[in-house]
């Protein structure tokens, strides 16, 4: 049975709760993010448009962020399959069975890589502490004997856990260490600037909508609350896993291809899963909220209104990997429709996987159509539907990149 984490969200920056998973800034933190400041004078319109045109009021940001996630997602597609080819290559090599593996013809098995992998696994952290005695020398025993028992119990559960479970886990710490960073005081101007998207820039020209562009990215990585993390991170250990299995399960073809890891696969897919979803969101806010907003602000009978506000509160920075875990947890319900999740704290009842996507799915889009604010509802939508293209024709397409990067590097080789 697989575990859901319970609400997990792609939410907005804060310090305090407004409720058990409210995400969103205190009215101290949202004077900072990016404000509009009303003006009491009435701000000149292109004829018939009602949209306002003031060098002072944002713009909307489209084709950079498209250009930056294409760009960004595919190369981080194109080296994950080369790196899997290398690794493939090299242990195919290994085993006798070299020099053209993505061709017809006799290949070693999975399994067989699998199996090899972990002997030379073993043996190099059992060469490793051998040797870290003596590297940890300057340490007194008292130290020195709980790290060498900490490092060998955490070999031994990477070496007989399987990756689906061991790589989500990965992922979750390093998400774990970006959260660690916003507890330090002294990083957060540097966390607010860099590990946060914000969708609409107030400032700046050509130059600081490219480096805006970076945080489509870092957000994903990105959890400022300790609940928000909790949650995200356990979605993934429990959702990714199921993932990281169908992702392994090789495609019908008449030519195929061994697989020595599928840890960058399921890299890339994570990847792409949180760019789409963070420019789903980014889009929606540029195309649809911000002309909104500035119609409102463009009215002067309503340019202080508490509405103009209300209008220009709701556009603010966002963060987390709720996207590429709704893509992930979409893959797993497409791929394994008969499993059950459950609830993390009431761990005795359980429902379809189904129910459970399609129940959160109806929220987002109740939630998008009312306007609630507590979480991000395009970026949830945007990774499931990435999550329902990639089981489509993902796997699919992941092979043709194999294929051709193989191709082309033995016509480099020839």
């Amino acid at each position: 049975m697989l575990d859901a984490a319970g609400p997990f969200l792609r939410g907005r920056p804060h310090r305090s709760f407004r409720s058990p998973f409210s995400t969103g800034p205190p009215p101290a933190a949202r004077q900072v993010l990016g404000r509009i400041t009303p003006k009491r004078v009435a701000i000149p319109i292109s004829p018939g448009s009602g949209i306002p045109r003031d060098a002072s009021l944002p713009r909307p940001s489209i084709w950079r962020p498209i250009i930056f996630c294409l760009g960004f997602g595919g190369a981080g597609y194109v080296l994950a399959a080369a790196y899997t080819n290398a690794d493939t290559e090299k242990w195919t090599s290994r085993l006798g069975s070299g020099g053209g593996w993505f061709r017809r013809g006799p290949i070693v098995t999975d399994q067989e890589i699998a199996r090899a992998k972990q002997v030379d696994a073993a043996k190099q952290a059992q060469i490793t502490v051998n040797r870290l005695p003596q590297t940890l020398s300057f340490l007194p025993k008292v130290l020195l004997v709980p790290i060498l028992r900490i490092y060998v119990t955490v070999e031994e559960y990477i070496l007989n856990t399987p990756p689906a479970r061991v790589v989500p886990m990965q992922v979750a710490a390093g998400m774990g260490v970006v959260f660690l960073a916003w507890r330090v005081g002294r990083w957060e101007p540097f966390m607010r600037k860099w590990f946060l998207h914000r969708p609409v820039l107030f400032t700046g020209g050509v130059r600081r909508e490219w480096a805006n562009c970076v945080t489509l990215f870092t957000s994903v990585i990105s959890h400022q609350s300790f609940a928000h993390f909790f949650f995200n991170s356990f979605a993934l250990t429990s959702f990714g896993a199921a993932a990281y299995t169908y992702l392994s399960i090789p495609t019908p073809s008449d030519f195929p291809m061994p697989t020595s890891t599928h840890t960058p696969h399921f890299l890339a897919f994570l990847l792409a899963g949180g760019l789409f979803s963070s420019l789903a969101s980014h889009l929606w806010t540029n195309l649809v909220r911000l002309p909104r907003l500035l119609r409102t602000l463009a009215s002067p009978a309503r340019l202080s209104s508490a509405q103009a506000l209300a209008s220009h509160q709701a556009i603010l920075p966002s963060l987390g990997a709720s996207g590429a875990i709704y893509a992930a947890l979409t893959v797993t319900a497409c791929a394994f429709p008969d499993s059950n999740v459950g609830i993390i704290l009431v761990p005795f009842i359980s429902f379809p996987i189904w129910a459970g996507v399609g129940g959160m799915i109806a929220l987002d889009l109740v939630g998008l159509i009312r306007g609630w604010q507590m979480f991000d509802h395009v970026a949830h939508l945007g990774g499931a539907a990435f999550g329902l293209i990639y089981y489509t024709v993902g796997r699919d397409v992941w092979s043709w990149v194999r294929r051709t990067l193989g191709m082309a590097e033995a016509r480099s080789k020839a």
